[in-house]
Parts: C-alpha cells; sequence; structure tokens
C-alpha cells in the first residue's frame, strides 16, 4: 500500500522528460511505474498528461528573518516563518536556503534558528551563513563543522547605507583575501553581493533627485558598471586563489558577461524579477531593490547565459516588507517578494525565448541541490529521493492577485504579468499540501 501515487504525468529531470506514475511511500518516492500500472494507495493524484517537477530550490531565501535594528517588525518570527514559506511553498518551491544575518557569532544563533524553522516553516530550510567582520573569519572552521557550507559576502554596504539595512556590513579586500582562502580550504562557496560602494557613493551624488521616486533614477545611482567592476573584482581574486564562487542576484549584462567568461567554477545566481521585469515596468519606489531592475539589454544577457548551458540557479530574495515601508524611494525599504513566482517566472519567461522544460528543473532545482549537497535527495525525482514535487499548469493565462499569495505582503511586483504556468499540485515530504488566500493580514 503506497501513501501516494501520482499518475499519467510526465516527468521532468534535468536530463529529459519522461511518462510514468510516481510510487510515494514514507516521504519518499519508491517507484517508478510505467502508467497505468496497477497499485494501492491512499491518495492517488492524476497529473492528466502535466508536467511533473522536482520541487524547486530557492537558493536566496530570508524567510523567518527578522528586521534589522531600525526596521519595523510587524510580525514575529514564528509568523514569518509560517507565512513566508507557506507563500514559497504555494509556487512549488519546497527546499530554501536561509541567510543568518548576524554581527554576533553565528554559532550563538543558528541552534535557535534551526529549531524554529523546524516548528514552523511549511519548507524545509538550510542555511547559509554571512562573513561580515573579523569574529566570523575567526569561526568560519566552526560554522562548516556545524554544516553551513557557503556563505554571503557583502561588498557594497557601509557607514549609512548598512545602518539602514539593519547592521549590515561588507568585508574590505584584505578580508575577503582571507575569507577566500579559507572557503578554498574548508571547501565551502562564497556567494557574493558584488557592487563597488564608491562607485555607489559617485551616482548618488550625481544623479540623486528626491523629487524622483521611478525606477529609472534608482537604477541610475548603482549602474550596470558598478556591479561589473565589483564582479570582475571577486572573479580575479577566487581564480588567483582556486576557490569556487557564486555571484549573488546577479542584474546586469556586465556582471553576466563575465561570468560566462570566467567558466563553470563561476556560478550566476539570478532572481525572478531581474528575468521578468525592467525599468519601465512602472513599479516606482515599490520595485526598490539592490542590484536595482535594470534595463531589457541587461535582462536578455542574463537569459542568454542561461540558455547556453552555463551554472545558473535561482533564488527569489525575497523580502516581506509591505507597502507602507516602500512608499519613499530614498527612504523605503529595499527589497522584493518572490518566493512564489520563481517557477511561475522561470517558465513563462522562459518559453518566449526557448528554455526547455528540463532546464527549468535545472536551474530551478537540479543546480542547486548538488551545489548545497542536497542531491539525490533534491533536485530529482529518482528512486529513494524526497517525494517533493510539483505539478504545473502550462499552456494557460492566469493573472495573480497579492492576496491570493498567503504571505504577508500587500503587493505584488508582478501584478500586472500574464502567466502561463502555474502550480496545479504542490506535494512536500509525500504529503499533498492546500493553501488559502493570505494568512497574515
Amino acid at each position: 500500500m503506497m501513501d501516494l501515487i501520482v499518475k499519467n504525468g510526465k516527468i521532468v529531470e534535468s536530463f529529459g522528460i519522461y511518462e510514468g506514475d510516481l510510487w510515494i511511500k514514507d516521504g519518499k518516492v519508491v517507484s517508478i511505474a510505467r502508467r497505468g500500472t496497477d497499485a494501492s494507495a491512499e491518495q492517488v493524484v492524476d497529473a492528466e498528461g502535466r508536467y511533473v517537477l522536482p520541487g524547486g530550490i530557492d537558493s536566496h531565501s530570508h524567510i523567518g528573518q527578522m528586521p534589522g535594528p531600525g526596521q519595523p517588525r510587524l510580525f514575529s518570527r514564528e509568523e514569518y516563518f509560517a507565512s513566508e514559506s507557506a507563500s514559497a511553498l504555494s509556487g512549488g518551491i519546497t527546499t530554501a536556503v536561509n541567510y543568518i544575518f548576524s554581527q554576533e557569532s553565528l554559532a550563538k544563533v543558528l541552534p535557535e534558528l534551526k529549531k524554529m524553522a523546524q516548528e514552523h516553516s511549511n519548507v524545509e530550510i538550510k542555511f547559509h551563513g554571512a562573513l561580515m567582520n573579523d569574529l566570523h573569519l575567526a569561526e568560519l572552521d566552526q560554522y562548516v563543522e556545524m554544516g553551513v557550507h557557503s556563505f554571503k559576502i557583502f561588498l557594497p554596504y557601509k557607514g549609512e547605507e548598512a545602518l539602514k539595512l539593519g547592521g549590515l556590513s561588507s568585508l574590505d579586500d584584505g578580508q575577503l583575501i582571507e575569507a577566500f582562502t579559507k572557503l578554498k580550504r574548508t571547501n565551502a562557496l562564497p556567494i557574493v553581493h558584488a557592487e563597488n560602494p564608491e562607485m555607489i557613493d559617485y551616482y548618488m551624488g550625481k544623479y540623486f533627485d528626491e523629487t524622483r521616486h521611478d525606477m529609472k533614477i534608482w537604477e541610475a545611482t548603482r549602474p550596470s558598471i558598478v556591479e561589473g567592476e565589483a564582479t570582475a573584482k571577486v572573479i580575479y581574486l577566487a581564480k588567483r586563489i582556486g576557490c569556487k564562487l557564486c555571484i549573488a542576484h546577479v542584474s546586469s549584462a556586465d556582471a553576466a558577461e563575465l561570468i560566462m567568461a570566467a567558466g563553470d567554477d563561476v556560478i550566476l545566481e539570478t532572481c525572478p524579477h531581474y528575468l521578468a521585469l525592467t525599468v519601465d515596468s512602472g513599479l516606482d519606489s515599490l520595485g526598490k531593490v539592490s542590484p536595482p531592475i535594470r534595463h531589457q539589454k541587461d535582462q536578455e544577457r542574463i537569459w542568454e547565459a542561461i540558455l547556453s548551458g552555463h551554472p545558473v540557479i535561482m533564488g527569489s530574495d525575497h523580502n516581506p516588507w509591505r507597502k507602507e515601508n516602500k512608499q519613499d524611494l530614498w527612504n523605503g525599504l529595499a527589497g522584493l517578494p518572490g518566493n512564489a513566482y520563481i517557477l511561475p517566472v522561470v517558465i513563462t519567461e522562459g518559453s518566449k525565448r526557448g528554455l526547455k522544460m528540463q532546464d527549468v528543473v535545472r536551474i530551478t532545482s537540479t543546480e542547486s541541490a548538488k551545489l548545497f549537497n542536497l542531491y539525490p535527495r533534491k533536485g530529482t525525482l529518482q528512486i529513494g529521493s524526497d517525494a517533493d514535487l510539483v505539478i504545473m499548469d502550462t499552456g494557460i493565462n492566469k493573472r495573480v492577485e497579492p492576496q491570493d499569495i498567503p504571505s504577508a505582503v500587500d503587493y505584488s511586483p508582478f501584478k500586472d504579468m500574464s502567466f502561463t504556468a502555474w502550480p496545479y499540485k504542490v506535494i512536500k515530504g509525500g504529503r499533498l499540501k492546500n493553501f488559502c488566500r493570505r494568512t497574515i493580514l
């Protein structure tokens, strides 16, 4: 007796597509049977010829992350975990790799975060660290022993801007060399937010205009060269030291070109807002994010990297700020909601450019699973893999309202977008999940 059978699906792997029935027991795929093979199960889901994909992996997640000093605290951490993980799951994301941001020792905060995630999250949570000071560098080996194998490194946040962002801080170039050297020795991965802070200061001085709140002026204050220069520097250092490297939330043509030229040891991470939105999308201050949403030419260059087969992973960089927190471009909070939209955006926009469904799986699941030591438990639907999967409706024309997503966020940057794909059913740990509308108002 199976717990669940998913029948009549087109099962998609990064290497191809085949028809079959998935037999699921105790949260695992235990058999892949020919369509129509008889078996008993407590529950049967008929995919009716739809695509069945491994659950998505959000490589850049902030589920349950509390606001920093001076930022608004609208909900408890428990509520943030519950609502924003439900948001991810509603979009077919079944695993999220969360960031730990603290100026304190990460060894002090990690156990409580793991406990909180286990008790309140609707998706499986893994953790990235963040290296922001000498203490973190000194304790790096300890963090790796605790199971953290990837670390965010900031370049752009110093002084006043760092304080506005809740106490983030960047490493200087000497600390960056030390971090890369230690990460190579421990076989851990640096994930770099690549923007040059001095260039940001220069362009802010040149283009700041308190009367404007549009996306074009925000992009002008941190243009593509800001991301390109920082990307070139960290690629050089990583190559010189000999460690792998991931560039976080790539938004620009400059960065995409440098990453592709660097070869497969430099991974490109991008986000749904960079693949679907431009400065002409009309979001004004609601579209404030760093790096900024850019121009069509930047978007197309990132798509070229995806279509080329270069190692690409997808993160949402999901931040649950509400409209009230983003009314003023210059003083409002940076960050967008997006963890429910990764798969719909990649399929919708990718289909316009000839992206194959197996490449959707590659960039939304398999690459991240392999990079973060989750494969083959995640990122595939092989026998023995976790029964985390999403059945996708495709060939549709769907508009999504913010209240349709079970998140605390009361707006969507994709409000004007029509999706050609959306999850039909989501299964996590072998259990069919149901979603209500927004759980927190």
